[in-house]
């Protein structure tokens, strides 16, 4: 499988900000959250397209800065909204978020968005 340049660049980069902010003891200490609408998503997808989308490098960027943060997908409740929120999820776990710290929350969100919700698994599951 061909990986682009700026792929590679991103994932380094986001590597290189996680271990520096891991070591330097930082985690996060509020909730964040980031919405992707439905025409974004509507683009197509790949391995180029994914990282671009503002909404996803915020939150996994923000992720990859907590000691102890989980992302949160609150989506629409129906099939469709079941579908686009699986495949963000397999989307993160490709750009390195493991499963277990992702939870996907049905019926929480307008039919044209998913909400991304980051923070301090304490402070999330509540």
């Amino acid at each position: 499988m061909k990986i682009s340049a700026n792929f590679r660049k991103w994932i380094s980069s986001l590597g290189l900000a996680s271990l520096l902010l891991v070591a330097g003891g930082a985690a996060a200490n509020s909730i964040r959250m980031f919405t992707l609408s439905a025409d974004e998503w509507a683009r197509p997808r790949s391995g180029d397209v994914i990282p671009e989308l503002a909404s996803v490098r915020a939150a996994v960027s923000y992720w990859g800065r907590g000691a102890d943060a989980i992302l949160l997908i609150r989506h629409p409740g129906e099939d469709s909204g079941e579908l686009w929120a699986a495949e963000l999820r397999d989307w993160l776990i490709s750009l390195g978020v493991p499963s277990d710290y992702i939870r996907l929350i049905p019926g929480t969100q307008e039919a044209d968005e998913i909400t991304l919700v980051v923070g301090n698994r304490d402070e999330l599951e509540q």
